[in-house]
């Protein structure tokens, strides 16, 4: 390898160098302090001898630069010393790994460079190893860049065009992707088709099952929608009630005893017309449903998760709501209701919805930002622990 002696004793450093080139390195010969910077910032040393006193620049400086050189590699610091009471204390302090005392004999001089041989061989793994791990997390982070854009194209792509109703969401997760996943669409000029998912877990096994499961839900008639069924007549359909759309699912997503994951879901379709919509639910919360006068209702819907139990005919009941003029409803994952502050208390659904009830009068996109405002406050600075997803209809006139 290629070492560095750095000492304005010629003798002693004709004596290194005489010893070091025998046993097959090459050799850089500096004779002051100012000279082996300069040296060794122009050549790839692994490794440096130098000794005590050089004019210019000291053993001492010369070895706090090396080690705050991190754009190299490890360089083994090796010092000739002559006072070991005092020099070894001093030179550790400043970044050295190993002395070497006067007068100096091949045998003694062979055995540190066995041992800086050895370091700097272990050394040389760990950046091969610390190198291949940085690969392999740039290709997870390009990985994860890519999952994430996969589930930000399952959201809503823009607003539904219908005059007499608003929407809003807002999704976070709390890893890089997650579990959670929501949409609202038009399902043809009369009725609208929303969800909010939520996997359980968060990362890339459960945002690839929320991909997998969106893909059975989009307005096109075919055989992979559960929502559009053929018809009686020719080219016609029929819609999927919310129950059967949780019933087929549960029949293609069972339980897995090996990645233990499911999921829970609200899933809804609103009648244009009416104003109407019916609500299925697997496991999870149902609606929060603010009335135009202020009140709250919290209408009750039970399920249970798709794939986390074994066996057995699922079913799912539903609710039939109805929105009035200036109501609004809101579909959510638990991840906000269940959000903690810094003792540990939960954020709830009464706080939930006080929320949406102190931002009645404003648009619902705002009154919607305002929810997450308080969410983010209630934490505290704290990190989400699991994915929040907020849905909300609202309808004008």
């Amino acid at each position: 390898m290629n070492i560095l002696v750095a000492d304005d004793d010629a003798e002693t450093a004709g004596l290194l160098r005489t010893l070091l080139e025998h046993d097959g390195h090459h050799v850089l010969i500096a004779e002051d302090g100012a000279e082996a910077w300069e040296l060794f910032r122009n050549g790839d040393c692994r490794m440096v001898v130098s000794g005590w006193r050089m004019p210019g620049m000291d053993c001492l400086e010369l070895t706090r630069r090396i080690r705050g050189d991190l754009a190299t590699s490890y360089t083994y610091v090796l010092l000739v010393i002559d006072n070991p009471d005092v020099d070894i204390p001093q030179g550790m302090a400043a970044g050295a790994d190993d002395f070497l005392a006067r007068p100096i004999t091949a045998a003694v001089l062979r055995a540190r460079l066995s041992l800086a041989t050895r370091v700097i061989t272990m050394q040389e793994i760990l950046e091969r190893q610390f190198r291949d791990l940085d690969a392999i997390s740039r290709r997870l982070r390009r990985d994860l860049l890519a999952a994430e854009q996969a589930q930000r194209a399952l959201l809503p792509i823009s607003v539904p065009g219908v005059a007499d109703l608003e929407f809003a969401w807002y999704l976070k997760s709390c890893d890089e992707v997650g579990g959670d996943t929501l949409n609202v669409f038009r399902l043809d000029e009369q009725h609208l088709c929303f969800y909010v998912l939520d996997v359980s877990g968060h990362g890339v096994a459960s945002a690839l099952l929320a991909v997998q499961v969106s893909r059975f839900l989009h307005p096109l008639m075919g055989a992979a929608s559960l929502i559009k069924k053929p018809g009686l007549i020719a080219n016609g359909y029929q819609l999927a009630s919310p129950r059967d759309v949780l019933r087929d699912l549960n029949a293609l997503f069972p339980s897995q005893p090996q990645s233990m994951q499911f999921f829970t879901m609200a899933f809804g379709i609103y009648d244009l017309l009416s104003h109407h919509a019916v609500i299925a639910s697997a496991g999870h919360p149902g609606p929060l449903l603010l009335r135009a006068g202020g009140q709250i209702e919290a209408p009750p819907v039970s399920g249970h998760p798709i794939g986390f139990f074994q066996g057995g005919v699922a079913d799912f009941s539903e609710i039939e709501v109805e929105l009035h003029p200036g109501d609004r409803m809101l579909l959510y994952s638990d991840g906000a209701s269940e959000a903690a502050d810094a003792a540990g208390v939960t954020y709830g659904t009464p706080r939930l919805a006080e929320a949406m009830q102190r931002g009645a009068a404003l648009a619902l996109q705002e009154a919607l930002h305002g929810v997450v405002a308080e969410l983010a406050g209630w934490r505290e600075g704290k990190a989400l622990v699991d994915d929040v997803s907020l849905l909300a209809i609202g309808r004008l006139r």
